[in-house]
């Protein structure tokens, strides 16, 4: 299993949502399954809260709030 991390500054907030996107080109996951955690204090890593939307060139991952992430695939 591989994985790609972002940090929190890589997410953007849409105008007049609560919500943040991070939206990752499809050629870099691939079309396997993804996982998604969230990393904690003490650089362990938990499951993540979110939400996908899966396109056929890029995934768009939602959260309510931004972290840094661990995106597995």
């Amino acid at each position: 299993m591989q994985f790609i991390d972002f940090t929190k500054e890589h997410f953007r907030r849409p105008e007049n949502t609560n919500k943040f996107l991070l939206d990752i080109p499809r050629d870099e996951v691939g079309f396997s399954e993804i996982d998604i955690h969230e990393k904690k204090d003490n650089d362990s890593y938990e499951e993540a809260d979110y939400e996908i939307i899966d396109d056929m060139d890029k995934i768009t991952i939602i959260m309510r709030s931004p972290a840094d992430i661990r995106v597995n695939f």
